[in-house]
């Protein structure tokens, strides 16, 4: 992100090249206003200067250090700028030149980019040059004292009317660079605490799995004793040997966590298709009485992704939230969009209400409606931590889709 001071310093250069258009512009004007040329060629000349300091500002740039007196730091920018002006004016009538005034739209974009000292300095400079020339100054050509206030005023009105179009300009483009910074930490701020809230998350996950080890374990045992009970009814096997499975893959699911639990993404990309299969396999093991309808595009067996623990999971919410929602059918659908994985889950149950969908794109839970709570926020914060989104819409007459949408990695086997 660009700071600020840099922002300040590239439109204090674009500051510069407008005095010295105005300061042209007006040595070119003098004959026509004063009825002389006397003036002119002092004006040209000093003009020539200010604009090859301007030009040798690139190279100046080769020994800016970025410190508070760099050759385009903000102050000797707007020092540089201020003493300009003072000798183009001291060269054309001093205090009685209309042109003074400019001294005025330099102080207000100073004090609003510049530190208060350096504010107070840059305002107090200005002070003294605006006395200096009321004393001391070229004078002005002009035989007419009638003429000359004629010109005085409407001089005047053309410098009022220039320098609040530049504050006005300075002032808002720098408060438009403010608002974007401000959006920037406000954006980071709020992905830091997310990511924060998601390693407490984990941590809390982890201590679960580690509580329910035991547990699990001893319904093993139990479960395994009932089968080897010769006594055992049949009406009781089928039930039991349903138990022994739902236990095993609850065992295998929390070993997983254990595992993998702060493992990092991984940098080899797996087949997109094997990866769904075994998900959608392991999240079928959990819901058998789920009805789902898969159809994977064969485009996407040359492409990879990387591993990651946390995008399965997101996975696995997002059918959950389908299923809790009351939906009796779910329609996996995974292509290849583009250099993206898209992968559309459609259910038939009641449709996302209107509020909890904007509750969940303000990043709050929509529980007021089924299925949409803390897990669908967690999936959303997965994949944007790895690039990816998350959109949400309803179906014509019923149902919700839910659209992931992740980057691919090109496989090994990929031709390009």
């Amino acid at each position: 992100m660009t700071s600020l001071t840099q922002l300040a310093r590239a439109r204090l250069i674009k500051l510069r090249w407008l005095s010295v258009g105005g300061m042209f512009a007006a040595a070119v004007l003098s004959p026509h206003v004063l009825g002389t040329g006397e003036v002119m060629h002092r004006l040209l000349a000093f003009t020539a200067v200010v604009a090859s300091v301007s030009l040798a500002q690139p190279l100046l740039g080769l020994l800016d250090r970025g410190d508070r007196l760099s050759p385009f730091s903000p102050l000797l920018q707007l020092g540089f700028d201020l003493a300009a002006w003072a000798v183009y004016i001291y060269l054309s009538g001093g205090a009685t030149n209309p042109l003074i005034s400019i001294f005025l739209p330099l102080v207000a974009i100073g004090a609003s980019v510049l530190g208060r000292v350096q504010a107070w300095g840059l305002g107090i400079a200005a002070i003294l040059a605006y006395s200096f020339l009321w004393r001391f100054h070229v004078p002005l050509p002009v035989p007419d004292a009638e003429r000359a206030a004629h010109l005085h005023l409407a001089g005047m009105w053309l410098v009022f009317a220039v320098s609040a179009l530049v504050v006005v300009w300075f002032i808002r483009q720098m408060r438009q660079a403010v608002r974007e910074r401000d959006a920037a930490l406000a954006e980071a701020r709020e992905k830091a605490i997310r990511n924060d809230w998601l390693v407490a998350m984990g941590g809390l996950a982890a201590g679960a799995a580690h509580q329910l080890s035991t547990p699990l374990g001893t319904l093993g045992l139990l479960v395994d004793e009932w089968l080897d009970e010769s006594a055992l009814p049949a009406a009781l096997h089928d039930d039991l040997a349903l138990m022994q499975r739902q236990v095993a893959v609850c065992k295998q699911a929390l070993t997983q966590l254990t595992e993998r639990a702060g493992q990092p993404r991984g940098g080899d990309g797996m087949p997109v298709g094997q990866w769904l299969q075994g998900c959608l396999l392991a999240w079928q093991a959990l819901n058998p009485a789920a009805a789902t309808d898969v159809a994977i595009s064969p485009r996407l067996d040359g492409v990879g992704l990387p591993i990651d623990v946390s995008l399965e999971r997101a996975l696995a919410n997002l059918l959950d939230n389908a299923r809790h929602a009351g939906a009796t059918r779910i329609d996996i659908r995974a292509e290849r969009h583009g250099g993206e994985l898209r992968v559309d889950i459609d259910d038939d149950g009641p449709g996302i209400a209107p509020a909890a969908l904007a509750d969940l794109a303000a990043g709050r839970p929509a529980a007021s409606n089924g299925g949409m709570g803390i897990g669908l926020l967690l999936t959303r914060a997965a994949l944007e931590r790895l690039g990816g989104r998350l959109a949400l819409q309803r179906l014509p007459g019923r149902g919700t889709r839910a659209s992931l949408l992740l980057p691919l990695a090109p496989s090994s086997g990929e031709t390009t």
